[in-house]
């Protein structure tokens, strides 16, 4: 735990720092373009519509309980894709930005958060268009909206975490990207994204009931129970222990695994 204790208080001693290099970056990427900037805007709304275009013209797909099909996968995609993007470009952000970080006063565990903070736009502008969609089907805001409170920290927990521990996997094992994006593209359809996979008869029940530990999964819901108001966190029991506990052990190991090579990380580059 002491090397958890370090690593958090290091996040929040450093988060003006981290919030710097995301703001910095961004902006160095937005002046190769155009329109610069305008695009952390249009990529998600680009996104969003090519996904109505396939899956609510093309398709006519259908969500779980009769709820609004487009809002139930927009919100869904929001979720996944802020997990996928924090999680791969955390995990090469050490090893990306290590020269950067040898030359300045602050730790590079922060990496994997400064690469974090610039995915909150897409994250914000995709939920949100599945918040609205869902109000315009009939689903106002309501008090199940404080679960924000809960389920936004413990998205950005799960994912840091994860990006921290794929972080040093990487510097040891620069191939593992290759690994954890072959591991993304089953995760968009096997976590419940896009589809409900209690629709597929092929899938045994006993399956569909081991896809409440995932964690993906889990969050997911998690929105989209704040959006629709069918259920409270707590109303999920075991299943909580079970994500807390999954977190918590992801979270010493990505810790005591960064605070083991920091020290040879150029040994390893």
């Amino acid at each position: 735990m002491k090397d958890v204790i370090l690593y958090v208080q290091e996040q929040f001693k450093y988060l003006h720092v981290a919030a710097n290099l995301s703001k910095y970056s961004t902006k160095s990427t937005s002046m190769q373009n155009r329109l610069g900037r305008l695009w952390e805007i249009l990529d998600p709304l680009v996104q969003l519509a090519i996904n109505y275009i396939i899956f609510g013209i093309l398709m006519h797909r259908t969500a779980p309980d009769g709820l609004p099909p487009l809002s139930w996968m927009f919100i869904g995609m929001g979720v996944y894709s802020f997990m996928q993007h924090v999680i791969t470009t955390g995990a090469k952000s050490v090893m990306k930005q290590f020269k950067l970080t040898a030359k300045m006063k602050f730790p590079v565990s922060i990496m994997p958060t400064s690469s974090m903070i610039g995915f909150f736009t897409e994250f914000f502008i995709m939920v949100g268009a599945g918040l609205v969609i869902a109000m315009f089907s009939g689903y106002y805001p309501s008090v199940y909206w404080l679960q924000l409170l809960y389920y936004l920290p413990m998205l950005i927990i799960f994912s840091l975490s994860v990006s921290l521990l794929c972080s040093s996997i990487e510097v040891v094992f620069p191939d593992f990207n290759f690994f954890l994006n072959y591991l993304f593209r089953f995760l968009m359809y096997g976590s419940g994204v896009i589809f409900d996979l209690g629709n597929f008869a092929v899938i045994p029940r006993v399956l569909l009931q081991a896809q409440l530990i995932n964690p993906f999964y889990y969050l997911i819901e998690g929105f989209r129970d704040i959006a629709y108001g069918r259920a409270w966190f707590w109303e999920h029991g075991m299943f909580n222990f079970s994500f807390w506990f999954l977190v918590l052990a992801v979270l010493i190991a990505a810790a005591n695994s960064h605070m083991r090579i920091r020290d040879r990380i150029s040994d390893y580059l």
